[in-house]
């Protein structure tokens, strides 16, 4: 199958120049801790209107290899940007760490998904119908450092997936600004935020959370760029 490729044009060199002086300034003297137990994400990580921001989000493409051919499935789940392969939400998770200069943590189960997709279908219905909560690898010990969280997903059979209900369940959510955003396969936000807003009573989560379809993440930048505008995140 052709993959799916961003080229960079000109008028995305200069928004490119514009953050990269920004991006540099915002990672310098960055400190970042990783163990089998925790994540200490950049402490010093630029304010947005004044709130520290983290980009927590959960992502599985279902190939990192940039040298096969992918089947249908493999595309429909991954983004080639520059000679890598990324998954849909990584991607955007990552366009927003560029543009709001905040931290970035991945989400990953202690027990790696599989990246068969039929397999992967079977898993993800197993843990709905379940009810489960896939443990997660790491934990961020300074989740109390941000004010405003980003939470990236996929949609799910309809849903979150599990895992990001043990994510919601692990933090202490009460006062912060939770933004959602999430890539879809034609479904939508599927009501995920209403899901998210019941299960973060004490958290005010924004309503206008940004879903992208799989098949325009080309579009990803001009998106993002529109979304933070209207959320009055960057000028």
């Amino acid at each position: 199958m052709k993959k799916k490729k961003i080229f960079i044009i000109v008028a995305l060199i200069s928004i490119a120049i514009i953050y990269a002086g920004y991006y540099a300034l915002s990672t310098n003297g960055a400190e970042t801790k990783k163990t089998n137990e925790e994540v200490l994400v950049k402490k010093n990580a630029p304010k947005i209107d004044g709130k520290k921001a983290l980009i927590a989000y959960f992502s599985v493409p279902e190939t990192t290899d940039i040298n096969k051919q992918m089947t249908q499935e493999e595309e429909n789940s991954t983004i080639v940007v520059n000679n890598e392969v990324k998954g849909n939400t990584q991607y955007v998770a990552e366009f927003l760490e560029r543009e709001t200069g905040g931290s970035i943590y991945r989400i990953e189960p202690k027990i790696p998904y599989t990246t068969n997709h039929s397999d992967l279908v079977a898993k993800a219905t197993e843990e709905q119908n379940n009810n489960a909560r896939p443990e997660i690898l790491n934990t961020i010990s300074n989740f109390d450092d941000y004010d405003t969280i980003f939470i990236g997903y996929p949609i799910w059979w309809g849903d979150v997936p599990q895992i990001m209900y043990n994510f919601l369940e692990s933090y202490d959510f009460n006062g912060k600004t939770v933004i959602p955003f999430s890539t879809h396969g034609g479904s939508g936000l599927a009501g995920t935020v209403e899901s998210i807003n019941s299960s973060l009573s004490g958290a005010t989560v924004i309503n206008n959370a940004l879903s992208i379809s799989r098949n325009d993440m080309e579009s990803v930048p001009r998106r993002v760029d529109s979304w933070l505008t209207e959320l009055n995140l960057i000028k």
